[in-house]
């Protein structure tokens, strides 16, 4: 319950509500070792999956099988919940585990119901849908751009966003994280990013990032 209330889709529900909702054969909870796959794509879904424990990954593979991330989440937050209602609710990544996990699924139907009685938990979720396939059209803007350079501008100005326009943040990635998220080699990454600083579009000291808004509006997507 405790990591349940966590997640800002269910932080206005009360623990009487919440147990309403998960308790009343309508949810199991399943323990992932590293690694694992909790769901493939191609599966259809017919529950919420809310990772309480640990981390995963979501991939999807090109054509010539080349595997690209698409997101790394930690706990405690909700997998594929922009999928959970379409019409053809069938899951277009693999969700694999990057830690020891543990899942509590709900199902499609029990979360129907409960909107019906609870219009502030509707709100908060088709709020939270949105903002999953805002995140989800970002990403593939960022598949369509054609060079790294590309791919890189148009990163950090996401995170300038989703940092409140703050130009000094730590990278939430690795560097070898961050070529599966643009599908690139890792040398070419590395390679573009250190040109890309030489140019003084931003500066690195170990994690933390410091940016040159002004130069990076040159680029700025209708983003900033």
């Amino acid at each position: 319950m405790s990591q349940v209330s966590k997640i800002p889709l269910f932080k206005n529900l009360t623990v009487e509500e919440i147990k309403s909702l998960t308790l009343e054969n309508s949810f199991k909870s399943v323990d992932f070792e590293k690694n694992s796959v909790i769901k493939n794509r191609g599966e259809k879904l017919d529950h919420l999956m809310v990772l309480l424990f640990g981390e995963v990954k979501t991939e999807m593979s090109d054509f010539n099988g080349k595997v690209i991330q698409i997101e790394k989440m930690s706990s405690p937050t909700m997998l594929a919940i922009g999928f959970v209602f379409q019409k053809n609710n069938v899951l277009p990544v693999d969700i694999i585990t990057t830690k020891k996990s543990s899942v509590l699924f709900i199902k499609k139907d029990s979360l129907i119901e409960f909107s019906c009685k609870k219009k502030d938990f509707l709100e908060n979720l088709l709020n939270h849908i949105g903002s999953k396939m805002n995140f989800l059209s970002q990403k593939l803007w960022i598949t369509s751009l054609k060079t790294i350079r590309e791919k890189i501008l148009f990163y950090l100005l996401q995170l300038y966003n989703q940092n409140n326009h703050k130009e000094q943040f730590e990278m939430p990635v690795k560097i070898e994280e961050l070529s599966l998220l643009f599908g690139v080699t890792r040398p070419s990454l590395s390679r573009t990013l250190s040109e890309l600083e030489k140019e003084g579009y931003f500066q690195r000291e170990g994690k933390t990032i410091n940016l040159n808004i002004i130069k990076l509006r040159e680029h700025d997507y209708n983003m900033v």
